[in-house]
């Protein structure tokens, strides 16, 4: 690149444009001919007749008709995806515990209203007792209503043990103080006409 002209000589060669020579432009080289043998038309193999061997694959057996689909006896729920089905005779062990197979519901269970009920009553009999002259009818109502829904919860499966307790404890509290508080009164009144 000692010239400045050197640089350019492949633009001038390829028909570069605008270009100013230092040098005369060299002549544009003719193509060599082609080698005795040789001619200059392009020449294409002719393909063969017959086609290239397939290649061999391995004979599986025919495939089995699909039997017809047992389904389980009323009441019973198929296997989930994965697990085998349950034989006859052996005892049937669960899936992996804490999950569910896809596509059932998870086991709901409900809350016992009558825990509810003895809870919210015995809550409701703690102010009531002062506006009744100290009876507590409220809370002797929510202390029985904890009591049948403990019992109910021992049956039926249900939930609300807590609530059930609750219910029992306050309204056992509410018994206390409302008796208390009776037996107070009937004294004071007692010895105020004397």
């Amino acid at each position: 690149m000692t010239n400045p002209g050197d640089s350019d000589e492949w633009w001038k060669q390829y028909g570069g444009e605008g270009v100013t020579p230092e040098t005369p432009p060299a002549a544009p080289q003719q193509p060599a001919p082609p080698p005795a043998g040789y001619s200059s038309a392009p020449q294409y193999q002719t393909p063969p007749l017959t086609p290239p061997p397939q290649p061999v694959y391995p004979s599986y057996p025919p495939p089995q008709s699909n039997p017809t689909p047992t389904y389980p006896a009323g009441g019973q729920q198929p296997p989930a995806y994965g697990q085998q089905p349950p034989v006859p005779g052996q005892p049937a062990y669960g899936g992996y515990p804490g999950y569910q197979p896809y596509g059932y519901a998870a086991p709901t269970s409900q809350t016992s209203p009558l825990a509810i009920a003895s809870l919210v009553v015995s809550i409701i009999g703690l102010p009531a007792m002062f506006f009744c002259a100290f009876l507590p009818v409220v809370s002797i109502v929510g202390l029985v209503l904890g009591v049948v829904a403990l019992n109910q919860l021992k049956s039926n499966g249900q939930q609300g043990r807590g609530l059930a307790l609750g219910g029992i404890w306050v309204g056992a509290i509410g018994t206390v103080l409302g008796l208390g508080g009776f037996l107070i009164f009937i004294i004071a009144s007692a010895m105020g006409s004397n």
